[in-house]
């Protein structure tokens, strides 16, 4: 009896810590640094980083701080984001742009050095 009660106990305290367990979804985070062409950070930059498709669900909007970063955004999903960093008006004195592949649990930093702007000639 004092057999069996001990067996049903270790049973049901194998069941209960493995059926318990639930695994959480990773977060893909990032962050963007604008900088000019001799590194120094650009504060009050506006940054867009977007999928690069039509009608993208990812699309996010920030300006850059007093350091030349944005806030660290996060999505649910692994994506690959087109960004783009622009200051000073309609055309911009001068934009940047670049790539960033999201990676799980971590937070990606993409560098973004802007130019000055030259009439769509900027490679963005």
């Amino acid at each position: 009896m004092k057999n069996t009660f001990l067996t049903f106990c270790a049973a049901a305290l194998v069941l209960l810590s493995t059926g318990s367990c639930k695994k959480e979804m990773p977060v893909y985070s990032f962050r963007i640094v604008v900088v000019n062409e001799d590194g120094i950070r650009i504060q009050n930059a506006l940054v867009r980083a977007t999928a690069p498709v039509v009608n993208a669900i990812p699309d996010f909007y920030d300006t850059t701080n007093v350091y030349g970063e944005s806030k660290i955004h996060s999505y649910p999903y692994e994506a690959v984001l087109q960004v783009k960093a622009s200051k000073g008006g309609n055309p911009p004195l001068v934009e940047g742009c670049g790539f960033v592949k999201l990676i799980a649990d971590s937070v990606v930093e993409l560098k973004v050095v802007m130019l000055p702007y030259t009439g769509g000639a900027s490679g963005c």
